[in-house]
């Protein structure tokens, strides 16, 4: 069963860059993002799932996320995507021990399969923390120059209504996933998983909603 679940964006400036030149993420949102995943661990999860996108549908074998811990410790190195990376920092971080397993899924994938395997997700024990991993749309052009899109505006005002309500509209698993692709939106495969996960959680907090480099940025906690 799924006891708690948190939203953080896979920005790998969330870590702590070993490249004194790349700028950090704003410390805000270094600090919603350990307040969501305190949350799921107040919870006394079995285990926890961290699911983020990436190149293909995939459930990395136990053990691909265990990690040094502490705030010296560096971010992943290994082959797994950077999103789960940053969500392995983020736990790690927060001082988990615990059992981890990684999920990585495409973009290509539609919403019975993501909602299936969000049900098929929550009984891997009795008492299952979900951290979902992914971005909202980019406000960048091919060259880099941020531009106004209405299309953005209107979606990001979706996701954060759809986090700060437990979704009760139905707008993960309607969203168009062309245009999500067409604005590098990669956290629509992993939030509609979030919405077949979920079935008894019902307070619903959105932490964060800002722009950071161009990409919009969502953090919330699900939980009980």
């Amino acid at each position: 069963m799924l006891v708690a679940a948190a939203v953080c964006p896979c920005l790998p400036s969330l870590t702590f860059a070993t490249d004194v030149s790349a700028p950090a993420a704003p410390e805000r949102l270094r600090a919603a993002c350990a307040e969501a995943v305190a949350a799921v661990l107040a919870e006394d999860p079995e285990i926890v799932a961290v699911v983020g996108p990436g190149t293909r549908s995939f459930l990395h074998e136990e053990g691909a996320l265990r990690l040094g811990h502490g705030r010296a410790a560096k971010a992943p190195t290994s082959r797994l995507p950077v999103a789960l990376s940053v969500g392995a920092w983020l736990l790690q971080q927060a001082g988990w021990t615990g059992p981890v397993r990684a999920y990585e899924l495409n973009d290509a994938r539609n919403w019975p399969t993501n909602g299936e395997d969000g049900v098929h997700l929550a009984g891997w024990a009795d008492r299952v923390g979900l951290l979902v991993m992914g971005n909202g749309p980019t406000r960048a052009g091919a060259d880099g120059a941020r531009r106004p899109d209405p299309r953005v505006e209107e979606i990001d005002a979706g996701i954060g209504a759809a986090l700060a309500s437990g979704d009760v509209d139905g707008f993960f698993p309607t969203m168009d996933e062309d245009l999500a692709r067409e604005l590098k939106v990669s956290g629509r495969s992993p939030w509609q998983l979030l919405d077949g996960a979920d079935w008894d959680l019902t307070t619903h907090r959105l932490l964060y909603a800002e722009t950071v480099d161009s990409v919009s940025c969502f953090v919330a906690t699900w939980s009980p």
